[in-house]
């Protein structure tokens, strides 16, 4: 099979996508025909629709441990086999997004790299990280030094290679209007930066590079996708724990990456943690690397057992779609190179026994439908359309629709009789004054329930904490009647972040019921408004409500903290107790005491920042919705007032195009 058709049959998964954006497009050009004869007091809702679909981006973030081959698969997954740095060191990776085509690229960019700031910086070196705040919260202050001075060395070994520039390099951004692997290398290392001499350019700036953005042009490619690569999980001292898991939430679908060698024992909890935070619906599992196994397809079945098991432990139904394939296969297949390793080539070998593999073409047809890529394509495409990308659609069509029955009535407001409209005596500014009142009032009863659901969730999160602990401490109890005191101790937080996970979304979906009902005071105070000044009669019932983001669980429940960490990092809580001849009972209560408080300052963080870092930005989100249906109702009651007292020349076209418009939404 020539490269040419090799690379049509590499895309064919995701000519889904292609038909959804030409389903887009179409909404999106009716829209533009439209708004050129739309009356005024629409053009702010069209504007926003315009905006949406210009802006919208769907993306998929690939997870996985260190060494599980994601870059290798990102780079198989677009067709360009060494775009990423495929050896990267887990201390300088970074999250990569690849923007497909993108209909808004900064202009003359195509690589984009953030560095930290100050603060950022400052925190990693204050603190040696997470891990080293973990250590010393734990008491183990020797670790907690040794990983502050580790870090304390990378930081002076990076400003040391940057020199004067560190300065001008913090808190900025690098863009260039070309792509090759000189610039690439300098900011998404590979290799130890430890060891970056004067002369060498490759991971320069990877240290303090925060974020890269990649901008490509590929043909057969779908427009509009964003791919994130990702640190591994298990990246060394958490450093970029927070990025990554930002990155996550920003992203519907998920891939994770597993190796097949690593694959069959367990799936690593990190992940286990992260994909509690995303819908199960929305995560694929590939696992990757069956080429380096021996017999790939009798190994695939008890993988498969494997994971499924596993998933059914923490909780997970069948809905997580595992698929198998290679990234060193596809890459192969799209690749000039004309060896392929041996021990990849017997893998192949034992999966097309019938097909003769002496040419390279032969071989590389068989590594491209061997390596899973296709089918991962589908997938992916699939859930972004399914998913997602039929939310966004939907979402859309209900503010079209709206724009359209404003519309219609304020074009039927033409044929008021003489008599009614003597006897309208309410002026614009009228109008404009009673719609603020309304307005004033539906946000005042918003926030007032806001208020209280803010200090509910508080509530509900410290009940969880105190609930925990006092599980924790009972079941120390229980380890020190069989035991003595003596071994290692860990409690396992799930439940926490379960219940933790389970308060949040309760109180996110009673946010919503709050927008919901904001919405209705608002149309019942404007049909009052309508009926009683302008004798106009609307049915509420008729009118689409704008949609409320779905607050999904956050992912800072999926961080990483001490309790996580197991048996060797409780090994010496014993220590805090008294030596010598106390009595059994005052040395039990010093242990628990001093558990208690380790589970109350490594879960204190988590509950403000649910309420601070979340549920606030929540709330300013429904508030914003809410403020600008409003705004978006009082405007059709000034425009209904004006068109009634108009003469109807121009209503007969402007009844086509929204026509129209309603046929393309449909």
């Amino acid at each position: 099979m020539s490269k040419s058709l090799l690379k049509q049959k590499h895309s064919k998964g995701f000519e889904v996508l292609d038909e959804y954006w030409a389903r887009l497009d179409a909404l999106e050009e009716a829209v533009e025909v439209f708004s050129d004869s739309a009356l005024s007091f629409v053009e702010e809702p069209i504007e926003r629709v315009l905006e949406k679909i210009r802006a919208y981006e769907p993306s998929v973030s690939v997870i996985g441990q260190v060494k599980a081959g994601k870059s290798t698969l990102l780079n198989a997954l677009i067709g360009e086999t060494s775009l990423l740095p495929t050896d990267v060191n887990p201390w300088t990776s970074v999250i990569t997004a690849l923007h497909l085509n993108s209909r808004h690229r900064p202009p003359g960019t195509r690589a984009l790299f953030r560095f930290f700031d100050q603060h950022e910086w400052d925190r990693l070196v204050a603190t040696g990280g997470r891990l080293g705040e973990m250590a010393a919260r734990a008491g183990y202050e020797g670790e907690a030094e040794e990983v502050r001075s580790q870090v304390i060395r990378m930081r002076e070994t990076t400003e040391a290679r940057l020199g004067e520039e560190f300065e001008t390099l913090i808190g900025s951004s690098h863009a260039y209007p070309d792509l090759n692997d000189d610039i690439i290398n300098r900011y998404i290392c590979y290799g130890d930066p430890s060891e970056v001499g004067e002369d060498v350019t490759e991971g320069v700036y990877a240290d303090l590079t925060k974020t890269a953005d990649l901008y490509l042009d590929v043909e057969g490619l779908p427009r509009g996708l964003c791919l994130r690569d990702t640190p591994g999980v298990n990246d060394t001292f958490m450093m970029r724990e927070q990025i990554t898991l930002n990155a996550i939430s920003d992203s519907r679908v998920c891939v994770v990456v597993l190796s097949a060698h690593q694959a069959l024992s367990t799936v690593d909890v990190a992940v286990l943690r992260i994909i509690c935070a995303v819908e199960a619906r929305e995560v694929l599992i590939f696992v990757n690397r069956i080429d380096e196994l021996a017999d790939p397809k009798s190994e695939e079945e008890k993988i498969r057992t494997s994971l499924r098991r596993t998933l059914a432990r923490q909780g997970f139904d069948d809905e997580i779609e595992i698929l198998f394939g290679s990234g060193y296969w596809a890459n192969f297949a799209l690749s000039d190179s004309e060896a392929m390793a041996p021990r990849s080539r017997e893998a192949l070998a034992t999966l097309h026994p019938d097909k003769d593999l002496a040419t390279v073409e032969a071989v590389r047809e068989a590594s491209l439908d061997s390596s899973g890529i296709v089918q991962l394509h589908l997938a992916i495409a699939r859930r972004v359309v399914e998913g997602q990308g039929a939310a966004f659609l939907k979402d859309l069509e209900a503010e079209v629709e709206t724009i359209i029955e404003m519309s219609e009535m304020v074009d039927n407001a033409v044929e008021v009789s003489d008599e009614r409209l003597a006897g309208i005596s309410l002026t614009k500014a009228d109008m404009v004054q009673k719609v603020a009142d309304t307005l004033q009032t539906v946000m005042e009863g918003f926030d007032e329930a806001a208020d209280e659901l803010r200090a509910q969730l508080f509530e509900r999160l410290e009940r969880a904490q105190e609930t925990f602990a006092d599980s924790a401490i009972d079941a120390l109890q229980s380890h020190v009647a069989v035991f003595g005191e003596t071994g290692s101790w860990d409690h396992d937080p799930m439940g926490l972040r379960m219940a933790m996970k389970g308060a949040y979304s309760s109180v996110c979906g009673k946010l919503r019921g709050e927008g919901e009902t904001a919405f209705e005071k608002v149309v019942d105070q404007v049909e009052a408004l309508l009926a009683e000044e302008l004798g106009v009669v609307r049915k509420g019932d008729t009118i689409d409500f704008p949609e409320q983001p779905q607050h999904k669980p956050p992912t800072v429940l999926a961080r990483t903290i001490s309790l996580d960490l197991g048996g060797s990092w409780w090994s010496r809580i014993w220590d805090v107790a008294p030596t010598g001849k106390f009595l059994r009972a005052r040395r039990s209560r010093r242990i628990e005491s001093k558990y208690r408080e380790l589970i109350e300052a490594e879960t204190a963080p988590l509950i403000h920042e649910l309420i601070d870092q979340c549920f606030d930005p929540a709330v300013a989100t429904t508030r914003e919705i809410v403020t600008t249906f409003a705004l978006d109702q009082g405007r059709f009651c000034e425009a209904l007032l004006e068109r009634m007292m108009e003469d109807s020349s121009q209503a007969e076209e402007h009844s086509a195009r929204i026509k129209e418009l309603r046929r393309a939404s449909a």
